[in-house]
């Protein structure tokens, strides 16, 4: 039987999964706000999700393919900055 060692480490956020996470999970959102405008639900949430990425008509599938890029890209960009900043005040408050 092994016996874990614990030591005393700081806790970081890895950048990479971050930005992924972030990446994903905005694109999953995206998407199923996209298909809820498309058949036809009229949430003002889903329309104004959808509208944040792309200029094109909502319902269309242009704006799966464009907006879900940049949600995609947004996400990723979100998720690096959280964790930039997640370990900044790591560094400065302590763990």
């Amino acid at each position: 039987m092994t016996n874990a060692i614990l030591t005393a480490s700081t806790t970081r956020l890895n950048c990479n999964r971050s930005a992924a996470t972030g990446a994903f999970s905005t694109s999953i959102i995206f998407a199923l706000c996209w298909a809820g405008v498309a058949i036809g639900l009229t949430l003002t949430l889903s329309h104004g999700f959808v509208s944040l990425f792309t200029l094109e008509p909502v319902g269309s599938v242009n704006v799966l393919l464009i907006g879900g890029g940049f949600a995609f890209l947004a996400g990723g960009i979100a998720g690096v900055i959280i964790a930039h900043y997640y370990n900044l005040a790591g560094r400065w408050f302590g763990d």
